[in-house]
């Protein structure tokens, strides 16, 4: 996500951007619009560029922005924390024609350690698999299963059954 604030301070406009996208280190920038040169900058990180990148950390950070008039001002801003859960593609059509024929959850290498439960809508397991993923083939014992719902829940980690997604699952032909 990429947001932008502005402030100002007597004559100095200065605009700020953060960028906080999925799964990526966070990055913020400032841009002066008016002001007298020469510009002074100090994030909270201690950096003196214009730009900083790869904010490994969640919380408040600010920015200080002086010109060579004394007109200063600071931007208090947050980032959040990096979440990168895993994302299941909610459908599949294992027809065989090259297109979709597989159950795709992306982000899943960012957990070795995950375990995935798939069943039908009686509560029988039709696909399980653990710690390396190869995307389902809708397919139970070698026999295609047949179009329908079915409801997964994904266990990040074996050893921590309190962090999990579930979600469901439709097999179309």
């Amino acid at each position: 996500m990429l947001s932008a604030a502005v402030a100002t301070a007597q004559d100095l406009y200065v605009e700020l951007t953060k960028t906080e996208r999925p799964c990526e280190l966070r990055s913020a920038s400032v841009s002066i619009i008016n002001g007298i040169q020469p510009i002074h900058i100090l994030w909270s990180t201690g950096s003196t560029e214009s730009h900083i990148e790869e904010i490994e950390q969640e919380g408040v950070y600010s920015v200080e922005i002086k010109d060579d008039h004394n007109h200063d001002t600071t931007i208090h801003f947050t980032l959040g924390a990096i979440i990168c859960e895993p994302a299941a593609a909610n459908n599949f059509t294992p027809n065989n024609d090259g297109y979709n024929d597989t159950w795709s959850i992306g982000r899943l290498e960012n957990f070795p350690d995950f375990e995935l439960f798939v069943y039908n809508r009686w509560g029988q397991l039709v696909h399980h698999q653990e710690n390396q993923y190869i995307p389902w083939d809708g397919k139970s014992l070698t026999i295609p299963t047949p179009d329908a719902t079915y409801y997964y829940i994904l266990y990040l980690s074996k050893d921590n059954r309190h962090k999990f997604i579930k979600g469901d699952v439709s097999i179309i032909r």
